[in-house]
């Protein structure tokens, strides 16, 4: 297998040193140590993974990616700009939110506006690809709260057209489809949770018309073998641990 190799310039840039041009000059500066040798060339390619790095004597942790969760707050936008909501982004320090190896962060699939819950962020673009590609059915389990009271006959009918997989209505350029079966599990007459493993827009909430009834309430609680975790409060986030990206990797391998 080849190794990885990235130029100098590069990885001190996505590091927070600076734009490129000022990373060049901190390298030609002879601020740089490469595996205890001073190197002067900022296009210099190194081992990310077994290269020992040293900038002005402090050794340089290398982060490929970033992997975080949010509990989403209701009324922000899944953007990076947005002229009438506070997009989900802002919520996120300023050393968090900066370019990786892999790029820069992006959500994992979007949440309405109105919509809290469990978000993925990831510079893995390959990751993210595959956890949102119809191909691997990721599950993904939401908290609905619901206009009307479902009597106990009709939450077996909804139950089991669930089941079967329902014929949605339209909604913005996404004409009216049969949606994939799916699950749904009653916990009050008026809330209960619902399993997809589709990821078509405001699919939810069409599932809920189709069954002439309306989403007044949702939350994502879970995406794969994600699970929103309880601590956070609307707009918290925090770093995913190296088991949950490693058994979100194995889930769509």
């Amino acid at each position: 297998m080849m190794k990885e190799k990235e130029r100098l310039d590069k990885i001190l840039a996505n590091s927070g040193f600076g734009s490129r041009r000022d990373v060049k000059r901190l390298v030609r500066y002879g601020e740089v140590l490469i595996n205890g040798v001073q190197v002067r060339d900022p296009e210099f390619h190194i081992d990310v993974d077994n290269d020992k790095v040293v900038i002005n004597g402090e050794p340089l942790v290398i982060e490929k990616h970033s992997y975080f969760m949010m509990n989403k707050a209701g009324g922000a936008v899944c953007s990076t700009k947005s002229d009438r909501h506070q997009t989900v982004y802002e919520f996120l320090d300023a050393a968090d939110n900066q370019k990786r190896l892999g790029g820069s962060l992006s959500t994992v699939g979007r949440l309405d506006a109105d919509t809290e819950g469990l978000l993925i962020f990831t510079t893995d673009g390959e990751l993210n690809h595959r956890l949102t590609f119809p191909k691997y059915e990721v599950k993904k389990t939401y908290l609905v709260h619901l206009r009307d009271k479902v009597s106990d006959q009709d939450k077996s009918v909804y139950i089991e057209k669930a089941r079967q997989g329902l014929h949605i209505p339209s909604a913005a350029n996404d004409p009216e489809c049969d949606a994939k079966p799916c699950v749904i599990e009653f916990i009050e007459d008026d809330k209960c949770k619902i399993t997809v493993t589709e990821g078509r827009f405001h699919e939810v909430k069409r599932i809920f018309i189709a069954l002439e009834n309306e989403v007044v309430y949702l939350k994502r609680l879970s995406m794969g073998t994600l699970s929103l975790d309880e601590n956070l409060a609307c707009g918290q986030y925090r770093s995913l641990t190296e088991e949950e990206v490693s058994a979100l990797k194995e889930l769509v391998k």
